[in-house]
């Protein structure tokens, strides 16, 4: 009994469908709308279902470290007469972690659409393989 190969390696038309999803959930993480993350993991079903619990589980192990992503924020600003203007901010979400949370969103549902691409093309290798398969005798 002969197995295909498992191929990681998207064609054309997978790869193509891998970076319209990186660019939907791109554009989504950088602007903040949900509608449109809601569109990307849309795109990468079935895969999304994991990639986005999971995106939202790493967000929260990063929010406990301390000073990551204060519950509270308080500033202040003020104006000079010629209207040079001075503002002050505590409480601000750390710039890693903004970044940090931005960067696996940005990863998560390209690498969901990618594991829907790897796991289609083995499943219709697999299928062509077993179809092109003579039929063997019983015994």
């Amino acid at each position: 009994m002969h197995t295909p190969p498992v191929t990681l390696r998207p064609n054309w038309v997978g790869s193509l469908y891998v970076l319209v999803v990186a660019a939907v959930s791109s554009f989504a993480f950088i602007s903040g709308s949900t509608s449109t993350i809601l569109l990307a993991a849309l795109l990468a079903l079935p895969s999304s279902m994991v990639a986005m619990p999971a995106y939202y589980i790493v967000y929260g192990i990063l929010a406990l470290v301390p000073g990551a992503n204060p519950s509270i924020s308080t500033g202040s600003s003020s104006c000079s007469a010629n209207g040079a203007c001075h503002g002050t901010t505590t409480g601000d979400a750390a710039a890693w972690f903004t970044y940090t949370t931005h960067a696996v969103g940005l990863l998560a549902l390209p690498a969901a659409a990618l594991l829907n691409v790897i796991v289609i093309q083995n499943l219709i290798a697999a299928r062509r393989a077993r179809a092109q398969r003579p039929a063997q005798p019983p015994s």
